[in-house]
């Protein structure tokens, strides 16, 4: 695996690492329950049921096994594995390791006049981030 700045997010299907993305995206949201009441205007919430989803893109290459194993993946809505390595500088080690199930939610293939193609999905995280062990 090349060399890479930052975060690392590595997707597993029965045990194969499917490739590195090019660029990430997480997001962090929780649903807000409102508990206002009649004693002020001005509305109160609680925290609820908290999500994460992980955007990714990577560049498209036709007929590659990771492709087919992400489509087949997201056609029969198997779980995958998504480790998240903070600070990685070699795509495969760095602090806050973190690991989740995950189903594939989009999985799309944009492909512009002049440029490489790329592929676009979105993970929808399911049970939460759990500490990564080897």
């Amino acid at each position: 695996m090349a060399v890479v700045n930052g975060n690392s997010i590595i997707i597993w299907i029965d045990e194969n690492n499917v490739g590195s993305q090019k660029g990430v995206t997480i997001d962090s949201s929780a649903d807000m329950l409102d508990v206002s009441d009649k004693t002020s205007a001005a509305a109160k919430f609680l925290p609820g049921k908290t999500t994460d989803t992980v955007s990714c893109s990577a560049f498209y290459v036709r007929d590659d096994g990771a492709y087919t194993a992400l489509r087949t993946a997201y056609d029969t809505g198997i779980e995958v594995e998504v480790d998240w390595f903070h600070t990685s500088t070699d795509g495969a080690t760095g602090t806050g390791e973190q690991t989740a199930q995950a189903l594939i939610s989009s999985l799309s293939v944009s492909a512009p006049e002049h440029g490489p193609a790329e592929l676009e999905m979105t993970l929808q995280i399911t049970g939460g981030w759990q500490t990564y062990s080897v």
